[in-house]
C-alpha cells in the first residue's frame, strides 16, 4: 500500500493579532479572500493591516482604494500608528489612490476607463509584474459594482474574470465589499462565492451599544473557526479575541 503524500497549505499571515489563530496561522497563500461588513464595522483598516503588516514582513504589497482619498487613508494609518513613509521608499507599500482618478474622469467614461474590472486588470497586471507585489487589498467591490447599474449578469461574469486573472498573477489578494442592513452578506449576493475564504465583520447594537464582531464563514484548504467572535480596535489597529465568543 502506497503511502499518501499530504501537501502542506503555505500561510500568508495576516498579522492580525488573533485572527490568524482562527485561520490556521494565515490565508492560504495564492487565494482570493473576501471580507464584508457595514458602514463603521473595520472592513477597510482590516485590509489595511494585512497590507501593512506583510511590508513590515519584508513582503510587498498593493493598497488599491476606489472610495477614500490618499490623505484619508494617510490620516487612517497614522491614528493607528502605521507609518508607511520607510516603506514605500523600500518598494514594500504601495498605496494607489483611484478615487483621484474617478474624480477626475469624465461621468461618460467612468465605467469603461476607470471603474470596470477589465480597467483595473489592465492596470494590475503591469503594476503587478513591476514592484513585485505578493499581497494585494482592493477597496472595494462595492465602487467597481455600482457602474455596471442594471447588468447583474455582466458583473457576476466580469467579477469571475478578474477572479480567474487574480489567481493566475499568483497574488494573495484581500477584497473589501459591504453588507446590507436587510441582511444580505454582500452587497450584490455574489462576490463570495469567488472567493475562497470569507469574513464577515458584524456592528451590533448590544444595550444601545454598538459591539464590533468577526466571523470566518469560509475558508477553502484549511480547517477554521467558525464561531463569532469580538472585534476590537484600538490605538494599533484591530484586535480580535480568539478565545472569546459572542451569542
Amino acid at each position: 500500500m502506497s503511502d499518501k503524500v499530504v501537501m502542506e497549505v503555505k500561510r500568508v499571515p495576516t498579522g492580525i493579532a488573533g485572527l490568524d489563530d482562527l485561520i490556521n496561522g494565515g490565508f492560504p497563500e495564492k487565494t482570493i479572500n473576501l471580507v464584508s461588513g457595514p458602514a463603521g464595522s473595520g472592513k477597510s483598516l482590516l485590509a489595511l493591516q494585512f497590507i501593512y503588516n506583510g511590508a513590515k514582513m519584508g513582503e510587498p504589497g498593493i493598497y488599491m482604494t476606489l472610495e477614500e482619498n490618499r490623505d484619508n487613508v494617510e490620516r487612517a494609518l497614522k491614528n493607528y500608528n502605521m507609518d508607511i513613509s520607510e516603506l514605500e521608499e523600500k518598494g514594500l507599500f504601495y498605496l494607489m489612490d483611484m478615487s483621484e482618478i474617478r474624480r477626475k474622469c469624465p461621468e461618460e467614461d467612468l465605467e469603461a476607463g476607470i471603474a470596470g474590472f477589465e480597467a483595473l486588470q489592465n492596470l494590475l497586471n503591469n503594476l503587478l509584474d513591476y514592484t513585485g507585489a505578493k499581497r494585494l487589498a482592493l477597496d472595494s467591490l462595492t465602487a467597481v459594482g455600482l457602474y455596471y447599474g442594471d447588468n447583474p449578469g455582466v458583473l457576476r461574469r466580469e467579477l469571475f474574470r478578474f477572479a480567474s486573472f487574480l489567481k493566475e498573477k499568483e497574488v494573495t489578494a484581500l477584497l473589501v465589499t459591504e453588507s446590507l442592513e436587510d441582511g444580505g452578506l454582500t452587497r450584490y449576493g455574489i462576490e463570495q462565492f469567488v472567493a475562497d475564504s470569507f469574513i464577515v465583520l458584524g456592528l451590533e447594537d448590544v444595550k444601545g451599544e454598538l459591539r464590533r464582531t468577526i466571523t470566518v464563514r469560509k475558508m477553502r484548504f484549511t480547517k477554521h473557526d467558525t464561531a463569532k467572535h469580538p472585534l476590537l480596535i484600538g490605538p494599533t489597529g484591530i484586535t480580535i479575541s480568539a478565545e472569546s465568543k459572542v451569542f
